[in-house]
Formats: structure tokens, C-alpha cells, sequence
């Protein structure tokens, strides 16, 4: 009896034959999932970065805003309260003259500002201190003054305010990140050149 079998394959001949369809789209499916996390991930960390990097500046925008209010505030020697988001001091210059300055919030302008003046309404001159201060969801202003006398009750009146809370919402969105938001940021100042009533 005679068997014929079959020449082993050769090496080479095994070596030559190439990767199958199958094969060819299960690597390339492999591949596209590699690289949807590693292009997610990336997209995650740039995200990151630019709240950070806003939060950072918002951070040092509001510290430099609170720093001059609270500064203007230690020296005034008079407040006028025009409103809940609106004040006017009156600050010693040199030579015993006195000059005027307003706080204000607007929600055309989104930010608290300081204007020369006792107008917060003049453009002229205008400085804004903090930027992206919204409204609050309710409507109501998005940086509030409130006034304390010397006990530290509600004080109704200019002469007996001797010292001044203010309260920001402040938001920063750039783009399509998310937005990185402060909506706490709160200071009390005592005026302390101001003559107790």
C-alpha cells in the first residue's frame, strides 16, 4: 500500500501568506479604540488646563479688586449708598483736598468698576476692577454692597454705615469649556477714616 502525503509546507511559503481580512479589521478597530482614549484624554487635560488657567485669573482679578475697594474704603472719609450695587466715596487727596470716587455693578457692564465721580452711569474715566460678574439666576445683581454700623447691625443710613460687605458671583467661560465660577467671594471693610455718628 502505497500513501502519498503531502509535502510539508515550507517555511517561507507559511511566512509569505499576509494577514486575513478579519485580522486586518480587528487590529484596525484595536487601533481606532487606542486612539479615541488617548485623543479623549488629551481633550480632558486641555480642558483642565484652561479652567485652571481661569480660575487662576479670575482668582487674581478678584484679590486686586477686593485690595483697591478695601483700600478706598479704609480711608473714605463719607459713603453714599446709591443702591444695593452702587456707592460713592469720598477719599482725602493731598493737601486736605477731597476728591469722589463710585463702586459699581451694572448688568449691562458684567463687572464691578470704579468711575471718577459720584456717577457710576459716566463711561469717562471708567476702571473695571473684576470682569465677568453675572446677574444671578433669580435676576438679582451680581455684586451686592450691604452696610453695618459700628455693632455690626443692619445700618440704614450714610452716617451711621462704618463698615461695608460686598458680595460677587463671578463666572469665566471661554469658548466651549465649562465655565470656572466663584459665586462666594465675599469681604468685609471697615471704614475706618469715617467719624462714627
Amino acid at each position: 500500500m502505497h500513501i502519498s502525503m503531502a509535502p510539508p509546507r515550507s517555511s517561507a511559503a507559511v511566512a509569505a501568506r499576509g494577514f486575513t481580512l478579519v485580522e486586518v479589521m480587528v487590529a484596525t478597530l484595536l487601533c481606532g479604540l487606542v486612539l479615541a482614549g488617548v485623543l479623549t484624554t488629551n481633550l480632558q487635560l486641555v480642558r483642565s488646563s484652561v479652567r485652571i488657567t481661569q480660575y487662576a485669573e479670575m482668582s487674581a482679578q478678584i484679590r486686586q479688586g477686593l485690595e483697591r475697594l478695601g483700600h478706598d474704603l479704609k480711608i473714605a472719609n463719607a459713603i453714599r449708598w446709591n443702591s444695593a450695587s452702587d456707592i460713592t466715596l469720598t477719599l482725602p487727596i493731598t493737601g486736605g483736598a477731597i476728591t469722589q470716587v463710585t463702586y459699581a455693578w451694572t448688568s449691562a457692564a458684567q463687572g464691578l468698576f470704579l468711575v471718577p465721580g459720584a456717577d457710576s452711569t459716566v463711561t469717562t474715566g471708567r476702571v473695571f476692577l473684576v470682569r465677568g460678574i453675572t446677574a444671578h439666576a433669580d435676576g438679582s445683581a451680581g455684586v451686592t454692597f450691604a452696610r453695618y454700623d459700628r455693632d455690626g447691625n443692619a445700618a440704614t443710613t450714610d452716617l451711621a454705615t462704618k463698615r461695608v460687605q460686598v458680595v460677587l458671583n463671578v463666572i469665566r467661560r471661554t469658548g466651549q469649556t465649562a465655565a470656572a465660577t466663584d459665586t462666594a467671594v465675599s469681604a468685609f471693610f471697615i471704614l475706618r477714616n469715617k467719624p462714627i455718628s
